[in-house]
C-alpha cells in the first residue's frame, strides 16, 4: 500500500505516519505534539525542522515544479502534479511538496 495524503494526515495503509494539523508544519505520527519534520513558513520554500531559519530543502516558486534548494532556477526534481499523484492527493500546493519530500522522494 502506498502513501496517501488527505490534507491533514499522511497514511501508509491505515497507519498515520505524519500529520499537518498545523497548516505550516509536517509532524511525525498522529499527534499534534510529534517531532516536526519540516515546515512551509515561507509560502514557497520547504524547510527542514520547525524553524523559519531551517535549511531550505526544496521550493515551489513557479507553482508547477518542485525544485532543489531555494532558487527558482534550481534543478527540477518533479512536477508538482506528478508528486501529488505519488502521494495520493489532488492538492498541488506547498503542502504536497512537503509531504512528497519526506515520504515519496
Amino acid at each position: 500500500m502506498g502513501i496517501k495524503f488527505d490534507g491533514t494526515n499522511v497514511k501508509n495503509g491505515s497507519k498515520v505516519v505524519a500529520n499537518m494539523k498545523s497548516a505550516d508544519q509536517l509532524r511525525d505520527g498522529s499527534s499534534s505534539g510529534g517531532k516536526v519534520l519540516g515546515n512551509i513558513k515561507s509560502r514557497d520554500q520547504i524547510r527542514d525542522g520547525s524553524s523559519s531559519g531551517g535549511k531550505v530543502l526544496c521550493n515551489v516558486k513557479d507553482g508547477k515544479n518542485i525544485r532543489d534548494g531555494s532558487s527558482s532556477g534550481g534543478r527540477t526534481l518533479i512536477k508538482i502534479s506528478d508528486a501529488a499523484k505519488q502521494i495520493g492527493t489532488s492538492a498541488t500546493g506547498p503542502s504536497t511538496a512537503l509531504v512528497w519530500w519526506f515520504f515519496a522522494k
